[in-house]
């Protein structure tokens, strides 16, 4: 699969490539909204993996601009987040996130996640 992780903190980035890269997927970075919305325009991808907390645009509004292009709007979301709010959890769902994860959270269940998507997406690239 190829999957867009997006996360202004270095190590969990990092945590999450590492994750991605080690059960087979292909994994692009960006540390910004603004640099993710770049790369959803150049390449497709089969899922994004974001955090909530971002400066400047945050990742609600990231997950509304991904709803909101042709190209995009079908990508499932999968949330890792240290808000553990039901406002947030409420408006990640409303904006299309398939999956909300706290931080932190254990690679077992951050690769569950993915496997669920996986297997309910089936127009997935290997």
């Amino acid at each position: 699969m190829r999957v867009l992780a997006v996360d202004d903190e270095p190590d969990s980035l990092r945590l999450v490539r590492e994750l991605l890269t080690q059960a087979g997927h292909q994994v692009m970075t960006a540390q910004t909204a603004v640099e993710a919305m770049v790369h959803v325009h150049v390449s497709p991808f089969d899922l994004v993996v974001l955090d909530l907390r971002m400066p400047e645009i945050d990742g609600l509004q990231f997950a509304q601009f991904l709803a909101g292009q042709w190209n995009a709007f079908e990508i499932p979301i999968i949330v890792v987040s240290c808000r553990t709010d039901a406002e947030s959890k409420s408006w990640a769902k409303l904006n299309g996130c398939v999956q909300y994860l706290e931080k932190p959270f254990s690679p077992v269940e951050f690769l569950d996640a993915v496997a669920q998507v996986n297997a309910s997406n089936p127009q997935t690239r290997p």
